[in-house]
């Protein structure tokens, strides 16, 4: 294994999907690994499910995809996410919903390297300030003391905290380039959002981890937003989750 696609927060939205997939591939990668929210939002559950499972992908269970097997979770969505978690139920068949039951809550690959959604802990949680990340390292370091790489979405904004040998915690600045992970540190790495980003920029966001030089490259990809909206419309879906893509909020 050398370059991996890490992608996250799908949310049924096949375009953008698409989009990451054929740039991913153009960029040579040899796996893909999601981080879990496979649906809800947008209006192409299943297809995109299918195109994951084409493409082999190794992934984890996001909130909305435990919703989707566990429909009282949804109970505490906000309206949109709620009305949106119904249609996603309309769309998938048994053999999608036995996948996304079968999804774990973390995966720890190579002794090294874990996926979750939110944190290792539950994919509810969000890892938005200093103190959530330093909270999920004493997590890591207690729970899953090998590990020095985790990657995580549900927040749906690309961002990668370090921390140093001495306890330090910080956010490092995501250049254009490529990053190289000191191996002597911890991090927490967030792609970002595929299907709904949420960082004033429309197009669909991963990235390409190489795991044998300790790689990590942020990337962004444009799609046909004005498809997507056209599909959540003609899905009878709440309007705003159709202008939200426009800005990427």
């Amino acid at each position: 294994m050398a370059r991996v696609a890490v992608l996250s927060d799908i949310h049924g939205n096949m375009e953008a999907l698409a989009a990451v997939l054929k740039a991913a591939g153009q960029e040579g990668v040899d796996v893909i690994w999601h981080l879990g929210d496979l649906v809800g939002y947008n209006a192409d559950p299943d297809q995109c499910m299918d195109l994951l499972r084409d493409h082999n992908t190794v992934g984890v269970q996001g909130n909305h995809d435990l919703a989707a097997v566990d429909p009282q979770i949804a109970q505490s969505f906000n309206v949109l996410a709620h009305e949106a978690l119904l249609y996603t139920l309309t769309r998938l068949h048994s053999a999608h919903m036995a996948h996304l039951y079968a999804l774990p809550l973390y995966r720890v690959l190579d002794d090294a390297v874990l996926l979750c959604h939110g944190t290792p802990e539950t994919p509810h949680s969000y890892i938005l300030t200093v103190f959530q990340a330093k909270r999920t390292f004493n997590l890591l370091r207690k729970q899953f003391p090998q590990v020095r790489i985790c990657f995580h979405g549900h927040t749906h904004v690309q961002k990668l905290w370090a921390r140093d040998q001495r306890g330090k915690v910080t956010a490092w600045d995501l250049p254009s380039g490529e990053i190289r992970l000191d191996p002597k540190f911890m991090f927490l790495i967030n792609p970002g959002s595929v299907g709904q980003p949420r960082q004033k920029d429309r197009r669909a966001h991963f990235l390409i981890f190489d795991t044998e030089r300790l790689l990590v490259t942020f990337h962004a990809v444009d799609y046909d937003v004005r498809a997507a909206q056209e599909k959540i419309r003609r899905a009878g879906l709440p309007e705003y989750l159709a202008l939200r893509l426009e800005d990427g909020i």
